[in-house]
C-alpha cells in the first residue's frame, strides 16, 4: 500500500503540529468571527489652536498615554486651528495679537499634531474634520484677489502634514462627518441656539456629536441621541475678544470619550472640565 501524501507545514509552523491537529471546527470558526471588543474613541472638539487651553493640552496628552493601545481611535471634530489672522471677524483687530502670522498658526498646529502622536500608539486611527475656523482658508482663497498670494498660502491639509501622517481628513464643515460604529455621525456643528443640541438632532434625524458651540449639552429622543461637547480652547484669551462677554459665559472646556460596541452601537462620555481638571478612565487628570 503506498504511502499517503502528507503535506509538509512550512518551517515557522514547527513545534505547533499538536496543537493544530487538536483545533476543532468551533475552535476555527471562533478564529476568524472573533470580536473585535470595544472601541474607544477620544473625540476632541474646537481647540482653536494657538489659542487652546495648554493646561487641558498637556493632560489630555497624559490621557492619550495612559489609554496606550487601548485607544482605538482620535478625531479632532473641527476648528482644530484657529486661523485668527484670516478672519473676517478680525480684520480690525490684529492689533490685539502683536506679531502673529499664518505661518505662526501653522507652525503651532502641527506642533500639537506632533504632540498627539507622540503620546499615541502607533495604529491609532486618526481623524481631521474641518470647522468654520478651518474653513476661513477656502474663503480666503476664493477672493478675488486671491492671487496676490501665490503659493505662500497654503493649505491647512498641507501644513500640518495631515496627508502624510496618516490622517483622514474631510473639509466640508457644514456637510461631512465620520460615523463611528453604526449610529454615531461626528460633526463639527451648524446651529448655535440655546438648544442646539435638540436642534442638531432634529434637523439630522440621526444621533450625533458635535462642538462649535463651545457649550456642553445633550438631547435624548427615544433610541436617537444628539450630544454638544464643549470646546478646549482658552475661554479668556483676547483672541475671543470680539464675542460679547455675556456669551462667552455660557462656553464651557469639554471633550468626549465615546465606546463602540461589536453590534456597532455607542456609549458617549460627556467629560467636563472644572478648573482644568477632569475625571476619566478611573482618575482625575
Amino acid at each position: 500500500m503506498k504511502n499517503k501524501f502528507r503535506p509538509r507545514l512550512p518551517k515557522h509552523f514547527i513545534g505547533y503540529e499538536k496543537q493544530l491537529k487538536n483545533l476543532t471546527e468551533n475552535d476555527l470558526k471562533n478564529m476568524f468571527d472573533s470580536k473585535k471588543g470595544i472601541q474607544k474613541w477620544l473625540i476632541l472638539p474646537d481647540v482653536h489652536r494657538p489659542f487652546h487651553n495648554r493646561t487641558l493640552e498637556l493632560k489630555i496628552l497624559q490621557l492619550i498615554k495612559d489609554l496606550g493601545t487601548d485607544l482605538y481611535g482620535l478625531n479632532l471634530c473641527g476648528d482644530y486651528l484657529d486661523l485668527y489672522t484670516l478672519g473676517s471677524y478680525n480684520a480690525e483687530s490684529l492689533g490685539l495679537l502683536n506679531g502673529i502670522t499664518l505661518e505662526d498658526e501653522y507652525t503651532d498646529g502641527l506642533h500639537g499634531i506632533k504632540s498627539l502622536e507622540g503620546a499615541s500608539h502607533k495604529d491609532l486611527k486618526k481623524q481631521f474634520l474641518f470647522g468654520n475656523h478651518c474653513d476661513r482658508y477656502f474663503r480666503e482663497v476664493n477672493k478675488k484677489d486671491n492671487a496676490k498670494y501665490g503659493n505662500a498660502l497654503k493649505n491647512p491639509i498641507e501644513a500640518l502634514e495631515l496627508d502624510e501622517r496618516g490622517w483622514e481628513v474631510k473639509t466640508n464643515w457644514k456637510d461631512d462627518y465620520f460615523t463611528l460604529g453604526e449610529h454615531l455621525d461626528v460633526i463639527h456643528g451648524m446651529y448655535t441656539n440655546i438648544h442646539a443640541a435638540y436642534k442638531h438632532l432634529q434637523m439630522t434625524g440621526h444621533s450625533c456629536l458635535f462642538g462649535h458651540t463651545h457649550r456642553v449639552q445633550s438631547y435624548n429622543s427615544g433610541n436617537k441621541a444628539a450630544y454638544n461637547i464643549g470646546t478646549l480652547c482658552d475661554i479668556s484669551n483676547k483672541a475671543f475678544n470680539y464675542m460679547p462677554r455675556l456669551q462667552k459665559n455660557v462656553w464651557a472646556n469639554g471633550f468626549a470619550m465615546v465606546y463602540i460596541d461589536d453590534n456597532g452601537h455607542f456609549f458617549v462620555e460627556q467629560i467636563n472640565v472644572w478648573n482644568n481638571s477632569f475625571f476619566t478612565n478611573g482618575k482625575m487628570y
